[in-house]
């Protein structure tokens, strides 16, 4: 996913999920970066997402992650300031697919 206008503001109040950013942003000293983060009840941590970086989440563990998500513009019904794109078919240089070990 990723924004134009807003800044996301995400932390997980009950189970656990891994957040995956990726920096596209063409004048930045991160450009080209992946992080990932393992956040939720047994590491509780605020990530801010600054717009147009690519960021996507999904739960682990065995219990749903509850997600909350505070973004610095309200949103619009007409043009939402979302845009999505396929995490398995990009080029970003990370790998979604599940990791046995």
């Amino acid at each position: 996913m990723l924004h134009l206008k807003q800044d996301d503001n995400m932390v997980v109040i009950k189970g656990m999920a891994k957040v995956v950013l990726y920096d596209q942003r063409g004048d930045s000293p991160t450009k080209g970066l992946v992080n990932e983060f393992f956040i939720g009840e047994d590491n509780p941590t605020l990530i801010s997402i600054p717009r147009l970086v690519l960021h996507g989440f999904k739960a682990y563990g065995s219990e749903p992650a509850y997600v909350v998500n505070t973004v610095s513009e309200p949103y619009n019904h007409e043009q939402p300031d979302e845009f999505r794109i396929d995490p398995f078919d990009n080029d970003i240089p990370y790998d979604w697919a599940l990791k046995q070990g």
